[in-house]
């Protein structure tokens, strides 16, 4: 495929080709690129034919049939064979996959994932071999029996039905029916020490919409029902890099009057939890402020003075 999209690429672009030029690129012999060319005709319904002026392959007409199968399918897979090489993105990975990645690509294409990395600083490495037993669980939908560390480092004995694998800001997570609540929960899979099928039970298992509707207001500082509006003033270098980013569709970005000299941004957007955007204020430091609600402003405050009297101990 990849002769072929230089083949056809090279037509559109400079008129034409001939079998000399296919064969020096990708040396293969003259035979075989001939056989590109008739493939693209006849099989493809490519209207290639040789033009004795030119002493060319021509297309006697306009023709996009590999409009949306261009060289972009290539450089996509290329993309993700990079994405790959980083474990922690595909949890369950095997090799077969990547040296099938790698024929399908071609050497040329092949390139592109080695100039390409995918870095993320939150990002959390999980066991392959208990992917696998979560994956494995979601497709034939049995019971997974897991020793399971929770936040306080506290090892309890459960069982869960696996009906969804989030990633969320890097961590992977697996919501299911938990056996031991009796209620729909979210898994960190990193706290998962072990995980074996179970003998088949049959819980209530929640239906999609019950499950679309736990997961919405589970993640992300703008799902589930607003409680409020926050309102945070960025400065310099964060009012900058804000001004680029979408933290929530509904999102109102405004350049304040009384900025002064400071090049300033002030950031508008419904929020259900104040607790994951008070982080990523405190993460801009003293760039960004909490202007409101008043609620909001208090615990931004409050930590401040948390880690103010931190600070004071160490003196």
């Amino acid at each position: 495929m990849e002769r072929i999209f230089f083949i056809d690429r090279t037509i559109q672009e400079r008129g034409g080709v001939n079998v000399r030029t296919v064969s020096s690129t990708f040396e293969v012999s003259e035979r075989q690129a001939k056989r590109d060319i008739e493939y693209l005709r006849y099989r493809l319904g490519a209207p290639v034919e040789w033009s004795a002026p030119k002493r060319q392959y021509i297309y006697s007409a306009p023709w996009d049939g590999l409009k949306f199968a261009s060289e972009k399918s290539l450089f996509a897979l290329a993309f993700f064979r990079a994405i790959l090489d980083r474990y922690s993105y595909i949890p369950v990975l095997s090799e077969e996959l990547i040296d099938e990645l790698k024929r399908k690509i071609g050497a040329r294409y092949a390139s592109i994932a080695e100039h390409v990395r995918y870095e993320l600083p939150d990002l959390q490495p999980i066991s392959d071999d208990i992917s696998y037993r979560i994956c494995r669980s979601l497709l034939e939908q049995h019971n997974l029996r897991i020793t399971y560390r929770d936040a306080h480092d506290v090892e309890s004995e459960r069982t869960i039905v696996p009906l969804r694998l989030i990633n969320y800001a890097g961590k992977w997570y697996c919501a299911a029916y938990d056996s031991l609540s009796g209620k729909l929960r979210v898994f960190a899979i990193a706290r998962i020490k072990e995980a074996y099928e179970a003998e088949p039970s049959h819980f209530p298992l929640p239906g999609d919409d019950e499950i679309e509707r736990f997961l919405s207001s589970s993640y992300g500082i703008f799902k589930g029902d607003p409680v409020g509006t926050a309102t945070l003033r960025f400065r310099n270098g964060a009012a900058r890099a804000i001004r680029d980013q979408i933290w929530h569709p509904d999102q109102v970005l405004t350049i304040p009057d009384n900025a002064g000299d400071e090049y300033t941004v002030d950031l508008s957007l419904p929020v259900h939890d104040w607790t994951e955007l008070l982080g990523r204020a405190l993460r801009c430091g003293a760039d960004c402020e909490v202007l409101g609600p008043q609620e909001f402003r208090e615990r931004w405050k409050e930590e401040i003075e948390r880690m103010r009297e931190m600070a004071g101990k160490g003196d």
